[in-house]
């Protein structure tokens, strides 16, 4: 299934490549666009020492682990976004008629370029925050890689719980349930201490993005110990197995062209 997988990848790459300049510009706006991003946390701490405790070299690695998690999810599971479309164009048919499992054809399905460069902005920042927050170690670099494998896998989940209730509406296509899942996400860029109360609750439980960057930063840097490794693990893998229901519970719903 891996090589199988990997080599939708290569071909999707392939075709992608047939027209360089589109794949340099997608690849130049991704890093551009997470460049500009970063500078939001270079003026916000020009004001100020810092945020309920929370230095700049930590918001740096915080943004630098969603990064990652969500260009690793643009790369290898673009599919899921692309989901809605075949749902109401009726392409999920052949998704259905093939006999693979319907999900590893979504996961599989397309790539997005620009996840590249924001994959690569990420690996960039990762070690050089690592350092200058004192956890450029063995133990900091292999606890890091085990975050970043945590937090791809529920960013991906929470994509794929997002986009699956698709199949239950009726609107030619357009559901704006994944877009406002992901822009909650967004607010995770920051410690979630300075939301209210109801804000928290939904970071850390209802669209956990606090376990993609907030979390690992905050078991990093010293706050928590190094057990909390798997509060991150457990959310992703209960996330994953949510959204896999909610997917296949919905595909029971879908009723081809014209539902």
């Amino acid at each position: 299934m891996l090589k199988i997988f990997l080599k939708m990848k290569e071909q999707y790459i392939k075709t992608e490549m047939e027209y360089p300049a589109n794949f340099w510009m997608m690849l130049f706006s991704g890093v551009l666009t997470r460049i500009l991003g970063m500078a939001a946390p270079f003026v916000i701490y020009s004001n100020l020492p810092d945020i309920a405790g929370w230095k700049k070299d930590e918001i740096y690695l915080i943004l630098s682990f969603l990064f990652i998690a969500e260009g690793l999810c643009s790369v290898l599971f673009q599919g899921i976004w692309e989901m809605p479309g075949m749902v109401f164009d009726g392409k999920f048919d052949c998704i259905l008629s093939r006999p693979i499992s319907p999900l590893f054809q979504v996961l599989s399905y397309g790539m997005g370029l620009q996840g590249i460069s924001v994959f690569l902005t990420g690996a960039v920042c990762l070690p050089v925050f690592l350092k200058r927050i004192g956890a450029f170690h063995i133990a900091g670099a292999a606890v890091s890689l085990f975050l970043i494998v945590c937090g791809t896998l529920l960013c991906m989940s929470v994509y794929l719980l997002g986009n699956s209730v698709v199949f239950w509406f009726d609107a030619g296509g357009r559901t704006t349930v994944p877009y406002a899942m992901s822009s909650i996400g967004q607010y995770a860029k920051y410690p979630v201490e300075i939301y209210p109360r109801a804000m928290q609750i939904v970071l850390l439980f209802l669209v956990p993005y606090a376990f993609i960057g907030v979390i690992p930063v905050e078991i990093l840097r010293g706050a928590l110990s190094w057990e909390w490794c798997l509060a991150p693990a457990a959310v992703s893998v209960c996330f994953f197995l949510l959204a896999r229901a909610v997917f296949y519970r919905g595909i029971r719903r879908y009723e081809s062209v014209g539902m």
